[in-house]
Order: C-alpha cells, then sequence, then structure tokens
C-alpha cells in the first residue's frame, strides 16, 4: 500500500477516536452560560414594572432546568 494512504487513513481513525473521547468527558453537550454549569441562578436586574423596581431571580435557572447543561 501506498505510504499516503497509510497516513490519511491513520489521521482519520485519530481524528474520529479523538472525538469520541472528547465528547465523553464533555456529556455531549455544553456547560450552560446563565448558570456557569451550577444550575442555580441568583439575578437581580432593574425592571420598572416590579412593585419594588427590581426583578429578582433566586433558584433554578430556566435555561437549563437546573442540569446545568443545555
Amino acid at each position: 500500500m501506498d505510504p499516503s494512504i497509510i497516513f490519511i487513513v491513520m489521521m482519520v481513525i485519530a481524528v474520529i477516536i479523538f472525538t469520541v473521547i472528547n465528547s465523553r468527558n464533555k456529556g455531549g453537550r455544553n456547560v450552560c452560560t446563565r448558570c456557569d454549569g451550577t444550575g442555580e441562578v441568583h439575578e437581580k436586574w432593574p425592571d420598572p414594572n416590579a412593585p419594588n423596581g427590581w426583578h429578582i431571580l433566586d433558584g433554578i435557572c430556566p435555561k437549563c432546568k437546573g442540569k446545568g447543561k443545555v
């Protein structure tokens, strides 16, 4: 066999193995950017319609529903 074909095949196999290992470490999902992977949020921002002038969000992250991953 031609050495260049062997090299290409080996590179394809290496890429496949790398993606499989990498996806196992991350669980195949991305970390939630709103709660930074904790599943809990503690946020406060101005809201003129609220009685106290602030909208407060404490508890489970609404983006990932407390899982920490999207």
